[in-house]
């Protein structure tokens, strides 16, 4: 454990040196250097990609060396807080700006297919609460712009739909409760799949084959379980939010379940089942100190809460 937190530790350093000096009234000041980041945004430049990771790296590593050092914890701490404000301070705003409030890929883009890197603010990385404006007016750029057919198609480096990016914005609108157009996201990706229930890195828009990267792209893979399993439950803070992006097909005639799986508070089952006077939604957790709280969010049926125990079943009735 104790190389393992002086590696965190480190980690933690290399990225407090790597940013830019603050205070020279440049766009890209207190962010980090100029890089390639992801692949599919686009050539060199300060991307937020980058700081978002780097924020959330800060808070984890204060997580981890909490028990060990306090007040370092404390400063990493501190540290994430000024860099995600640093962030918000240099994202481009004016009249000038054809789509305010929105996160373009960098302080020195405009808007483009890039912006899409921006959103890991709120998946996986949650910086912003759920249904942040900017984080929607972002999504919402890239459905009426950078989509082709219901999926996100990435016009620089790829020039394809992408499952997986598609995917990403799912998992955005699932945590903003835009839940229907969860499912469009979901629909479309999954009518994209190979007959081995696989996907291109990149897709022809015209052949809907592969035009880029992985042939079988364990990326996609791996967000398309992940979407699913967040459908049924998925990690919002220090809660659990149960249910909420269940279409009522999966469940209405014989039920649906999932688990077990792993949350950070330990391992937890998922269970509706159809019933004469409301869907029971039953949770099962073996957690590693007390359950976290439940928030049962079941589309169309009114939300519920939990008290800490180690089974919950629900009796949910349709909302009005």
């Amino acid at each position: 454990p104790d190389a393992w937190l002086a590696a965190v530790a480190r980690g933690a350093r290399w990225i407090q040196r790597k940013r830019l000096p603050g205070g020279t009234g440049r766009p890209e000041a207190g962010l980090l250097p100029a890089g390639f980041s992801a692949e599919h945004l686009g050539p060199n430049d300060f991307y937020y990609w980058d700081d978002f990771w780097a924020v959330a790296g800060l808070r984890g590593a204060a997580a981890l060396v909490e028990e060990q050092d306090a007040p370092r914890a404390t400063r990493l701490r501190d540290e994430a807080d000024e860099f995600l404000a640093t962030i918000e301070r240099s994202v481009p705003a004016g009249p000038h700006r054809r789509f305010p409030g929105a996160f373009p890929a960098s302080p020195k883009r405009r808007m483009d297919s890039g912006a899409i890197g921006s959103l890991v603010a709120d998946y996986p990385l949650q910086l912003f609460p759920p249904g942040d404006r900017r984080i929607l007016e972002t999504a919402d750029y890239l459905r009426d712009h950078s989509s082709y057919q219901g999926g996100f198609f990435q016009n620089m480096i790829h020039s394809g739909i992408n499952p997986y990016l598609t995917l990403h914005l799912a998992q955005v609108r699932l945590r903003a409760g835009q839940v229907g157009e969860t499912w469009k996201l979901l629909e479309h990706v999954a009518a994209l799949a190979s007959p081995t229930g696989q996907w291109p890195e990149a897709i022809h828009p015209r052949t809907n084959g592969g035009c880029m990267g992985d042939g079988q792209h364990i990326w996609a893979a791996a967000e398309w379980a992940l979407l699913v399993r967040d459908c049924f439950v998925r990690e919002e803070g220090e809660r659990l939010v149960i249910g909420s992006g269940l279409r009522p097909e999966w469940w209405r005639e014989s039920g649906a379940g999932f688990g077990p799986t792993l949350t950070p508070f330990g391992i937890v089952s998922v269970r509706i089942d159809p019933a004469d006077e409301g869907p029971r939604v039953t949770v099962d957790g073996h957690w590693r100190a007390g359950s976290p709280p439940l928030e049962i969010r079941l589309p169309g049926h009114d939300a519920q809460t939990g008290a800490p125990a180690a089974r919950n079943e629900f009796q949910l009735t349709r909302s009005i």
